[in-house]
């Protein structure tokens, strides 16, 4: 499985870096939204794990382009798990309505994470639409 991960904190990279290589999975990274859409150009990636808070460009700025492109180009959606340390309502709502397929709070076991990677990646397509792929989830 290939993932771009996007956070800007180098221990949590760090982190990340570990778990996803030593299950067998081909792991790029971007620290910031800006650097997340460019990377999401370039390559064609099975999951993306997107921080919330970024510089440059939100968590939530980047999926909304992410959503744009796949549209535009009437690709299929990337699976997008948001990663956050602020796992208020608000901000999953948030993550839903630019197409985010789930929410996981920060910290989290390298259990949930797999786990939660696996959800996302088995949920039912949907096409990409503005106002969130994520309604049936």
């Amino acid at each position: 499985m290939r993932l771009l991960c996007v956070d800007d904190n180098s221990t949590v990279c760090r982190m990340l870096d570990t778990l996803l290589t030593s299950s067998g999975m081909d792991v790029d990274f971007a620290a910031n939204g800006r650097e997340a859409v460019e990377a999401y150009e370039e390559s064609e990636y099975d999951a993306i794990l997107m921080d919330i808070e970024l510089p440059v460009l939100s968590g939530i700025e980047a999926v909304r382009e992410i959503r744009q492109i796949e549209q535009g180009h009437n690709l299929n959606p990337t699976p997008i798990l948001f990663l956050t340390g602020h796992p208020h309502s608000q901000v999953r709502e948030a993550g839903q309505t630019v197409g985010g397929d789930g929410v996981l709070a920060k910290p989290f076991t390298p259990e949930a994470l797999l786990s939660a990677l696996d959800r996302i990646r088995h949920m039912p397509k949907a096409p990409c639409y503005p106002g969130g792929m994520a309604a049936h989830a």
